[in-house]
This record gives C-alpha cells, sequence and structure tokens, in this order.
C-alpha cells in the first residue's frame, strides 16, 4: 500500500511537471505566454514544483471570451502555468477514476470521443426500437462544488490532492464572482475531467438499477430499450437521482423520446439503423471554418502544414457520414 502523500509526491516530481508541461503546450505554441513559458522551462517548473511542494501554489482568475458557434458560451482561460498544473493533476487521478468509467461514457477520454460515440449509437439503434435522449440544465454552471469533493474523495484519500482539488475549484468561484460553491468554468481539462466524474454515480445508476443500456458525451445522455413505456419510467427515475443526488435539472426542451424509424440527432450527425447523415448546419459551419483556415493562410497566420492539418480533420469528420456527395458538396462550395 502507498503511503499517505505520495501521490502528491509523484504529481509535483519535475518528471511529471515536465511532462505536463509538453501536453499543456499542444494547440498553443504560437501564444506568447506558453512561448515565454517555454523559454525559460527549467526555471518556471523549477518555481511551479517549489509553490506545490510548499503549499504557496496558488491559482491566477481566468480569463473569458465568447463563442457563438454552434451556440454562445462562456470559455475560461486558465494562464499557462495553472494549465500545466491541471495536465500533471489530471494525469494523476485519471488512472483512479478511469477503472470505474462505463465503458460507453466517451467524452475526453482516450480510444472514445465523438466519432466513437456516434458509432456506438448506431449500433444501439440496430438493436433497440426506442430511444431517450436528454441533456442536463446549463451542466457545467450547476456542478456542486461540495457534492464533487466528496466523489473525488470517495477514491482519493491524499488529502493534499484533495487541497489543490479544491484550491483550483474555489478558482473558478473566485473568478466568475460566485456567491457560492457551484460551477465549472468550461475549456479547462480540469473542468472536462471533473465533468465525467461527476455524472459516473448516474451512469451506474441508469446501467445497474434501471437496467438499460445507455450512452453518454458528456451531458448529452441516451438511454435505449424495445418500448415506450419503460423509458418514461426511466426519465421519471432518472430525474429524481439528478435532482436529488447531484442537485442537477434536466433541459427542458431537451427530452425526445422516439422511434429508430424517425433517426436520432446526436453530436452533429442524423443517425439511422443503417446510415449517418451530417446535418446540413453542420456542414456550413464546417465550410466557413475552412474558408477561414484558408484566409489565415493567405494572410500568414498559420503555416501551410497548420491548414492541412486542420482541413483534413474536418473532412475526416465529414467523412464518417455515409453519403458519396457530402465531400463533392463541401468541394464545390469553397470553389
Amino acid at each position: 500500500m502507498k503511503r499517505q502523500g505520495y501521490l502528491y509526491e509523484q504529481m509535483c516530481s519535475f518528471p511529471t511537471l515536465y511532462a505536463a508541461s509538453h501536453r499543456a503546450l499542444k494547440g498553443h505554441k504560437s501564444h506568447a505566454e506558453a512561448a515565454e513559458f517555454c523559454f525559460n522551462l527549467d526555471r518556471e517548473l523549477d518555481k511551479l514544483q517549489r509553490e506545490l511542494q510548499e503549499n504557496t501554489y496558488q491559482p491566477q482568475e481566468y480569463h473569458y471570451f465568447e463563442i457563438y458557434e454552434p451556440k454562445q458560451r462562456t470559455i475560461s482561460v486558465a494562464s499557462f502555468r495553472d494549465r500545466v498544473v491541471h495536465h500533471a493533476l489530471i494525469g494523476m487521478l485519471e488512472p483512479y477514476f478511469e477503472k470505474s468509467f462505463i465503458y460507453h461514457s466517451y467524452a475526453t477520454r482516450k480510444n472514445k470521443g465523438s466519432l466513437a460515440a456516434v458509432k456506438q449509437a448506431q449500433k444501439f439503434l440496430k438493436r433497440y426500437d426506442w430511444y431517450l435522449k436528454l441533456d442536463i440544465s446549463k451542466y457545467f454552471d450547476s456542478i456542486d462544488h461540495q457534492v464533487l469533493m466528496s466523489l473525488i474523495e470517495r477514491k482519493i484519500k491524499d488529502a493534499r490532492v484533495l487541497e489543490l482539488c479544491a484550491k483550483i475549484l474555489a478558482t473558478s468561484v473566485m473568478s466568475s464572482d460566485h456567491d457560492t460553491p457551484i460551477g465549472l468554468p468550461i475549456g479547462n481539462l480540469s473542468s472536462q475531467f471533473f465533468a465525467n466524474v461527476y455524472l459516473d454515480s448516474f451512469d451506474h445508476f441508469v446501467l445497474e438499477h434501471l437496467r438499460f443500456p445507455m450512452l453518454r458525451y458528456m451531458d448529452d445522455i441516451l438511454l435505449f430499450a424495445d418500448d415506450k413505456a419503460s423509458l418514461k419510467s426511466a426519465l421519471k427515475a432518472g430525474g429524481c437521482y439528478l435532482q436529488e443526488k447531484l442537485h442537477l435539472k434536466i433541459k427542458e426542451g431537451s427530452v425526445l423520446l422516439n422511434t429508430r424509424v424517425h433517426g436520432l440527432s446526436f453530436l452533429g450527425f442524423r443517425i439511422f439503423p443503417k446510415l449517418i447523415r451530417m446535418k446540413s448546419c453542420n456542414i456550413k459551419r464546417m465550410v466557413a471554418k475552412i474558408k477561414l483556415r484558408q484566409y489565415e493562410y493567405k494572410c500568414g497566420v498559420i503555416d501551410e502544414s497548420a491548414l492541412y492539418r486542420s482541413v483534413q480533420s474536418m473532412l475526416a469528420f465529414a467523412d464518417y457520414a455515409d453519403s458519396c456527395q457530402l465531400l463533392k458538396r463541401i468541394s464545390c462550395t469553397l470553389g
């Protein structure tokens, strides 16, 4: 048995922080703050390690900006040094929770992702006649820190690791000027991981007590059955569990109880038992993004390699749909 404090010491080790800095750098190499940190990497990591070991580390406030696609949301950006800590912390926590996550939870997990979730949803549609689709009202904004910490404490006994988790959560409250310890900032690795932890007990409730096959991508939830009535009962029981145990509410208007014949709209696709289509609104959004990348390339904002990787990733996503005409439509639109 590992002694008390071992996990925190491992997280604070220089090799762990060094590896975390490289993970945090992905996608941020051109950012001035990241470049400055990495230019003085050894010195910055030594300073960060010392603060963590001496319990003087204090996360900085988040910076915020708005995005409007696919819907308006406020994105929170932690400082680069804080992102390094997030990667080090989650890298230590992940193995302890990964064992308990249900197999068909697909968001922000290794070897999972949105396309794997779409593929599995289609497999379920082939087996079951009905599905129930729902999501959580203002999910990230509604996560109760006290409930979350109690869930983390079930698996993690290292007091200093728990203290660091609480400190990161407290920073999100301070940055957003909330009066109550509720809500996670959208856009951080730690928030994505904690959000998965928060709904894990609900996943097990559905599978082990209600006994329904289910699939979850963050707070987008799907249940499957051969009859409509049983899914109605599951909706009622699941709603009670979410409200009583996790202080969450099902989003009004998100509930869809339907037969597989009518298809399932999920993660940008329209899914049928033998067919997957990409939604028109997402095709238009993808074309706009590709045009933006082309403009950035012409202006010298990104290089040819970055343009190629970005466009290829979007086309690969589109190619997942069962439509031989889809890529032709995109190419014609781009001219």
